[in-house]
């Protein structure tokens, strides 16, 4: 590559070009082949529903968040029922009494015909769903009066039309129920062609990686003094503030969210008409992407002044209330829209799409696309302004930045109200999300890192650019297509699978990079100031906590065939999700706190020698969480779906009204409060001596 870096990031330009044509290509491809919603379902005694009652029963369950409940064909909440197998289960049980359940398609799919065991199923679907948004099973948690009986009515008719279309094989067998819907394809032998593919691609690479690491190994290093941040940047320490208390409600929500998880109430105080279930649950997982996302545009304002970005504090104030207010806002329309306060046709513009993960209204997502691409902008403007290696590594955050900004653009679609079709919703959710984690997200971080490595004098100029390069072309292309591996369960076609779960797994391969610099800098005593000791401790969390959450327990458990038909969006995912998200990302950015601060003036060294013991302790946290709780949860819920199906593996209630499996695992619940003790130990560590030191900081940058 050009000595100047400008080969680097044209290859990752490439690769983030490449994966949105592959996914727009896919699109044309994969919604030729929807499964198709009918006009009619007609049972022997009449007709049981209408394609406008699956639709409206969609845009339901979307305004009211009731995938943050449960799930759908595995999409949504990781504890709960899935309402896809739930109706499976009573179709099933049904054939005990009517004969076989079997669906017929007349009128190319305009039709659908049922026997009479899926109009028993549909029926006691009616019967259960009554009882359960009634809160007569006491379990819900929704707010009171939500749904009428007509609303409930077509959300059955929704949740019927899933178990009809994975009844017709438009699911791949998923969810697994014996007798009914089984596998079509030996989930064994998919994962032998998986691994034989991984293994064919990944030795070449891995080797490749080798030759760089020697290569570049022994480069000199070089150190930038930096001066003292002007009070524009220090004014950035503001929206790194509102991240930590970001961070410390979403700590609180997780707690109150594992107590509800076993009991209806708190400690006697009946909290779900002000904060039900699924509204912490949706607050949760947003302030998890928000604070992450709100640390890393006021890092960008923190830092590209050294880069020769022209920064006042009118404009600094003016981008952190730009995206301090989004956030906000965004968050409120989660909370109020999920309550049923906000009517038709808003609630999906400035509420909650209801979209798992992907739950911000529209508008909201439309104007953190624009944030982020304005931010894009501004980085590529500074990277060509200033010489290697900070060009090369300012292109490829740029580019991490405007990949991110198209994800989220993407998931604002459809801009007004609900697809009709839950695969394209999928589909373009997918995209987002990954978009956020697997595929950009990365390309952020790393060269970040990777700044701050070689102005410390850690790392070669030239190492930095070949990881930042490498890491950030393979995260795109691999993580991105690699998302594939949700599509093969949602009505999406077959190649999704092979595609996705042998593609996701060479995403983290040049961090082997960084790991192996880090370790040999360390062991021959080349790490010597307290700030480079804090960079590489940091470093190294966020690197092995990345690659085993990532690699160990994303690509190589939860996208291997064999074990994601039987545990698709269970405690699986939040294994691979509480090792990757907090480690690989939310290390980092805690780092980013810390470096701004110490810069600042506003800690000392002895603050940095805490900071790394905290570090460690969040590492020690998360890993408690998986040995203790969710993998033990993870094993348990892998022997019932293959003793008895998909649906006995999630609901706290069963189909015949009877306690799940969370009844009898509330230990293994209530053991995860260990692991989240010690990484909130951990957190503490870290904001609350920042937060102490902020008025200071602050004062310093308002001249006062």
């Amino acid at each position: 590559m050009a000595r100047n870096g400008n080969g680097w990031s044209k290859v990752v330009l490439a690769a983030a070009i490449l994966v949105y044509l592959v996914y727009f290509a896919g699109a044309a491809y994969t919604f030729q082949h929807l499964p198709p919603v009918p006009e009619e379902v007609r049972g022997p005694n009449g007709v049981l529903f209408t394609g406008n009652d699956i639709v409206e029963g969609k845009a339901l369950v979307q305004r009211y968040g009731l995938q943050d409940y449960g799930s759908i064909l595995g999409f949504g909440g990781y504890m709960g029922m899935d309402y896809t197998a739930y109706m499976l289960k009573f179709i099933q049980d049904a054939q005990n009494t009517t004969g076989k359940a079997s669906v017929e398609q007349l009128e190319g799919g305009k039709i659908f015909v049922v026997s009479p065991a899926v109009e028993a199923g549909y029926q006691a679907g009616l019967d259960f769903f009554k009882k359960f948004f009634k809160d007569e099973f006491g379990e819900n948690r929704l707010a009171d009066g939500l749904l009428s009986d007509e609303d409930i009515r077509k959300i059955v008719s929704y949740y019927t039309w899933t178990a009809l279309i994975a009844m017709q094989g438009y699911t791949n067998g998923f969810p697994y129920t014996p007798g009914l819907v089984e596998a079509s394809h030996d989930p064994v032998r998919a994962t032998w062609l998986t691994m034989f593919i991984l293994l064919l691609v990944i030795m070449p690479l891995a080797g490749y990686v080798v030759i760089k690491f020697l290569d570049y190994w022994r480069d000199e290093r070089i150190v930038v003094n930096l001066p003292s941040p002007s009070s524009a940047q220090r004014l950035a320490l503001l929206g790194m503030a509102l991240a930590m208390l970001g961070l410390m409600i979403q700590g609180l929500l997780g707690g109150y969210l594992m107590h509800m998880y076993t009991e209806p109430t708190m400690y006697g105080i009946d909290t779900h008409n002000i904060l039900p279930f699924n509204v912490a649950r949706g607050l949760h997982y947003n302030l998890a992407i928000l604070w992450i996302a709100v640390t890393w545009v006021s890092f960008a304002l923190f830092t590209l002044p050294y880069f020769g970005v022209k920064l006042t504090n009118s404009k600094a104030l003016a981008i952190l209330g730009a995206g301090g207010t989004v956030a906000l806002l965004g968050l409120l329309g989660v909370w109020l829209s999920y309550l049923g306060k906000i009517p038709e046709p808003l609630w999906f513009v400035i509420g909650s799409q209801g979209r798992p993960v992907v739950s911000l209204g529209t508008l909201w997502l439309v104007l953190v696309a624009a944030l982020l691409a304005y931010l894009a902008l501004v980085t590529y403007k500074a990277a060509r302004q200033n010489q290697y290696p900070f060009n090369a590594l300012l292109k490829i955050l740029s580019i991490g930045l405007a990949g991110t900004a198209m994800g989220a653009f993407i998931g604002a679609l459809p801009f007004v109200k609900p697809f009709s079709n839950f695969t394209m919703d999928e589909y373009f959710r997918w995209i987002t999300i990954h978009a956020f984690v697997e595929g950009f997200w990365p390309a952020i971080v790393i060269p970040i890192l990777l700044i701050l490595l070689v102005i410390a004098g850690l790392v070669p100029p030239k190492l930095a650019v070949a990881v930042a390069g490498l890491d950030a072309s393979l995260e795109i292309a691999t993580g991105m297509i690699g998302t594939a591996h949700h599509y093969y369960w949602g009505g999406e076609p077959t190649f999704w699978m092979y595609v996705g779960a042998a593609i996701s797994t060479l995403e983290v391969l040049p961090i082997g990079f960084l790991i192996a610099y880090a370790l040999v800098l360390w062991k021959r005593g080349e790490v010597k100031t307290e700030l480079q000791k804090t960079l590489l401790t940091f470093v190294l969390v966020a690197a092995f906590g990345g690659a085993i959450g990532v690699v160990a327990f994303g690509a190589g458990l939860i996208n291997l065939p064999v074990v994601n038909y039987y545990l698709h969006g269970s405690q699986a995912t939040m294994v691979h999700a509480h090792l990757a998200m907090p480690l690989a990302y939310g290390v980092p950015t805690m780092l980013m706190w810390v470096v701004a601060f110490y810069l600042s003036g506003a800690v000392s060294d002895s603050f940095l020698r805490t900071a790394r013991k905290a570090a460690i302790l969040v590492g020690a946290g998360f890993y408690l969480q998986i040995i203790l709780s969710l993998g033990i949860l993870m094993l348990a819920q892998m022997s019932v779906a293959q003793a008895n199906g998909y649906w006995a593996i999630k609901g706290l209630i069963l189909p015949n009204g009877e306690p799940g499996l969370w009844s009898s695992m509330g230990w293994a619940i209530w053991a995860r409060l260990v692991g989240d003790l010690v990484a909130a130990l951990g957190i503490a560590m870290i904001a609350f001596p920042l937060l102490q030191a902020f008025p200071k900081a602050l004062k310093s940058a308002l001249g006062k």
